[in-house]
């Protein structure tokens, strides 16, 4: 597998500056590849809505549904998000599992009606909704291997100081000049260990048994402002302005201890803690046709977004011995700031209204991930760095991502009042060629139901999603073969609303 493949999966070692390991193009699948929550009806609609309209998820797929509102709408969602982990590493598989609360998915859209007859309504809409959670825990323990990532800190440590400009590698080391949040830690507890040729070695001696954890909280929201009009019933237009907000933590450890009894090192740890916040901008643009009584075809595109992150990241090596001595260090804290572009996307959409029995509807939407990208901010926190490597990672190891969705509803009831929902769909993998041996395609499927009294509307949904990926126990440049992890994500979602 070549470099760039390996470096897609994740460098959660990398090296020489923090920055290189907070922020790479794992960034550009994490907040660009995402497959979002809407509001229960959507979401039970395997959240294919994008040729139907009067529902305030339309701004986060098609404005344009926006303009089919007569009457304004005030809906509130909430839910309960599961996520459950299946890691596999050679003969060796454990489950781990994390729950959040969805919740604050609010909004309001405020249809005004209009002296002009060409065009009887005008919608006005405000939400936010939290588009993507970010729960996650992985775990996996009693790994036997011949592999050590102390590896990684030994080869840091060959390279010559005066590369650095340093006259000394043990005093750069030791001082945290160089190699602060990795090799620098190992030398000052023990870890790295000068040999008799003045070149380094590694505490580490044969075999070892790995432990993993890593576990990961927050989510991806957005505040919509939006706006949706119908010229003569016959065509809807709409724009949203997007405002996503990102909350994202991570924390990991990995414990290696050696297998022979007569080593004098009896455990190490590395530990790393990431925490990304930031804001950012984009546009959705929408059209939807009416072409007959029973067909509306839609049309969506969303810009690409610009987000503005701050990473703080930290990490610390702590050493256990078998004469019951303990080392620890921990490097500084970083504060980065950098700018991402995600992709753009484009969303073809039809539906079919069955009378009054109720409607289909089906969604393609198309995004290129090399459209992705990472800078500098160029502000007081930026790094100065110009991340060509992971925009080159990004270009060459990533590719177009084609998402089918599916969904219906069936209406029953002497008045019509109950609404039967399923749908489902997946997403083509975003790497390109034989990055990775994963199934790395998302699929989901979800079935939910409504009842409608009066004014007042009620839905519940559930949806359950799955896909593979590939994980670098010991690190991308490991010639350890890479794990797999069997992701699946379950939402309870339940929502409220009152037509006004």
């Amino acid at each position: 597998m070549n470099r760039i493949a390996h470096v897609l999966v994740g460098v959660w070692l990398a090296a020489a500056a923090p920055f290189l390991q907070a922020q790479n193009e794992t960034d550009v699948l994490r907040y660009g590849w995402i497959d979002p929550l809407a509001s229960a009806r959507v979401t039970a609609m395997g959240g294919s809505f994008g040729a139907l309209g009067a529902d305030l998820s339309c701004m986060g797929i098609n404005p344009a549904g926006l303009g089919m509102y007569r009457r304004g709408d005030l809906a509130i969602s909430a839910g309960i998000h599961g996520s459950s982990t299946a890691s596999q590493w050679g003969t060796r598989s454990q489950d781990a599992a994390g729950v959040d609360v969805v919740a604050g998915n609010f909004g309001i859209a405020l249809t005004y009606p209009s002296v002009d007859a060409d065009w009887p309504f005008f919608t006005l809409a405000v939400a936010h909704q939290n588009r993507m959670p970010f729960t996650q825990r992985v775990e996996i323990d009693g790994v036997s291997t011949d592999n050590t990532v102390s590896d990684l800190f030994v080869s840091q440590a060959l390279d010559d100081a005066a590369i650095y400009g340093y006259a000394s590698t043990d005093e750069a080391l030791s001082n945290g000049d160089i190699f602060g949040y990795t090799a620098s830690l190992a030398w000052r507890t023990g870890l790295l260990l000068p040999d008799n040729n003045a070149l380094y070695a590694s505490a580490v001696d044969g075999s070892v048994a790995v432990d993993r954890t890593i576990e990961r909280s927050g989510r991806l929201a957005e505040t919509q402002i939006a706006f949706g009009t119908t010229f003569q019933d016959r065509l809807s237009i709409g724009a949203t302005l997007g405002l996503p907000k990102v909350s994202f933590e991570e924390t990991s450890a990995h414990r290696e201890a050696p297998m022979d009894a007569g080593s004098e090192l009896g455990s190490w740890r590395y530990e790393e803690s990431l925490s990304v916040s930031g804001k950012g901008m984009l546009l959705r643009f929408g059209v939807l046709a009416r072409l007959s009584d029973a067909l509306r075809v839609g049309l969506a595109h969303q810009t690409r977004g610009r987000l503005t992150l701050l990473d703080t990241y930290a990490t610390a090596i702590r050493t256990t011995w078998n004469d019951e001595t303990e080392e620890s260090a921990t490097s500084p804290t970083s504060n980065s700031e950098y700018l991402m572009f995600t992709p753009d996307r484009t969303t073809v959409s039809a539906s079919f209204l069955m009378g009054k029995l109720g409607v289909l509807n089906a969604d393609y939407a198309r995004s290129d991930m090399r459209r992705g990208e990472l800078r500098d901010s160029e502000s007081f926190l930026s790094t100065g760095y110009d991340f060509a490597d992971e925009n080159n990672a990004v270009q060459y190891g990533y590719q177009v991502v084609h998402q089918a969705r599916v969904g219906m509803e069936m209406r029953a009831g002497d008045e019509k009042q109950f609404r039967i929902r399923g749908g489902g769909g997946m997403s083509t993998s975003p790497f390109s060629g034989d990055a990775v041996a994963a199934d790395a395609n998302r699929y989901h499927v979800s079935v939910g139901g409504g009842y409608r009294i009066a004014n007042v509307h009620f839905s519940a949904a559930w949806r359950t999603a799955w896909h593979s990926e590939d994980y670098y126990f010991m690190g991308a440049f490991s010639p350890e073969p890479p794990g797999q992890l069997q992701r699946q994500s379950s939402t309870l979602m339940l929502s409220a609303g009152l037509r006004l």
